[in-house]
């Protein structure tokens, strides 16, 4: 069946999670196979469903299901596994032909929900799930979605959509900070075009403090599952769409990083982060100084990890696209959208030394550094002083130079 398609989508991966029943001879597994010898049925003729599960999340095109013998369908889609909250895409649709697309317009969803309405009897050769993967997309990013998408579909011929970028950014980046960001999302609407340049800020030029913060919650998730004891006492429940995104750690970290002191662990916390960021979002002054210590982690980055060696997030499970998104050396350039302020400069800087540098106290050192700026005005002109201690690998001294960042606590 010919269907106008965006250059964006693709067929999308699922499985199914359950349904209602299914024949002996006729599984319910079957809709997975495009094979015209195999199908599902009910044997059944009304008011029988199919709840597909998407490897992923994704903005769901297109339906397309090579019916058997279903006169009428149901559709609905969910981002979790609550199918009391599903939304109806499609009520009651008639199927008047045997290979049927149906419009979905864009929704978001990781589960589909067919219900067939009517079949004589309910029989389904397969099924295919059209649109485009955003990987971790959740019910709290509604509003986000709500104001991007219309920018994303009148971009349908755009293969490099910058709208679909950021959606794709903010779902993948910002994830494990989503509840500290309730403040934005619960009043997106409000202030719609402050918010999404503020989320934007954060998956774009500020991402690679963020970074930190992602890498070592999904250490330290790594760390406790390797401990028996640990692991027994804390069996890991099903996983679920809300579950997080794991990056491995960098080469040069040391799982023993994680036995910290209370001002580091303070310093790692991703609240108080969001709390800087949030401060350097709205003073020019700190947010030169932040996005110039997010340029020397980019730097860093590079550094640590050897030509010819696999990234951190180089595993063959995760997409280009995604891994791309995930990498701190990536940002993408929303100046066109939101200004200059949001440009990535590429800058040259000599950071040779970081090669023998304890990369843990390299990042706390410049988290500290932040910290200091933000509970001391006087200090954010000195963007310079990340320049400096990167250069004479002095950041294990800084902790005694600078207010701890409980500080910033205080003040914000």
């Amino acid at each position: 069946m010919e269907i106008e398609m965006d250059p964006r989508v693709k067929l999308l991966p699922f499985k199914v999670k359950a349904m209602s029943r299914e024949s002996p001879a006729a599984k319910g597994a079957n809709v997975l196979d495009p094979d015209l010898r195999t199908h599902w049925s009910t044997g059944t003729n009304t008011k029988e469903w199919i709840l597909l599960e998407l490897e992923e999340s994704c903005l769901l095109s297109n339906v397309r299901i090579y019916n058997k013998s279903v006169l009428e369908w149901e559709i609905t889609v969910g981002l979790r596994y609550k199918p009391e909250a599903f939304v109806k895409v499609r009520p009651r649709c008639e199927a008047p032909k045997r290979d049927m697309s149906y419009p979905t317009n864009y929704t978001p969803c990781r589960y589909v929900r067919l219900s067939c309405l009517r079949g004589n009897p309910i029989a389904v050769f397969f099924i295919q799930l059209i649109g485009v993967s955003v990987k971790g997309l959740e019910p709290e990013l509604q509003p986000v979605i709500n104001y991007l998408l219309p920018h994303i579909l009148s971009h349908k011929q755009d293969a490099h959509d910058i709208h679909l970028q950021l959606l794709q950014d903010i779902a993948v980046r910002l994830l494990i900070f989503l509840p500290h960001l309730e403040t934005e999302l619960s009043t997106f609407t409000d202030a719609s075009d402050s918010n999404i340049r503020f989320l934007a800020m954060l998956a774009g030029p500020f991402y690679p403090i963020l970074q930190i913060m992602n890498e070592r919650e999904a250490v330290k998730g790594s760390v406790i599952s390797s401990d028996p004891e640990i692991s027994r006492n804390n069996q890991p429940s099903t996983i679920t769409v809300s579950s997080n995104f794991e990056v491995q750690p960098r080469r040069s970290r040391n799982q023993s990083i994680f036995i910290q002191a209370g001002s580091c662990s303070i310093a790692f916390r991703p609240d108080a982060a969001i709390l800087l960021l949030r401060r350097a979002f709205k003073d020019t002054d700190l947010g030169i100084v932040c996005r110039t210590a997010a340029r020397a982690l980019q730097k860093i980055v590079g550094l640590i990890i050897p030509l010819g060696q696999p990234t951190p997030i180089s595993d063959s499970s995760i997409s280009d696209e995604t891994a791309l998104m995930l990498n701190p050396a990536h940002t993408a350039d929303y100046s066109n959208l939101f200004g200059e302020e949001f440009k990535v400069p590429n800058e040259s800087w000599n950071v040779d030394l970081v090669n023998v540098l304890d990369i843990a106290l390299v990042e706390e050192g410049i988290l500290h550094v932040l910290y200091a700026c933000a509970s001391h005005y006087s200090l954010r002109s000195a963007a310079s002083w990340l320049r400096v201690t990167l250069s004479f690998g002095r950041f294990c001294h800084l902790y005694k130079l600078c207010s701890q960042p409980c500080a910033l606590l205080q003040v914000v």
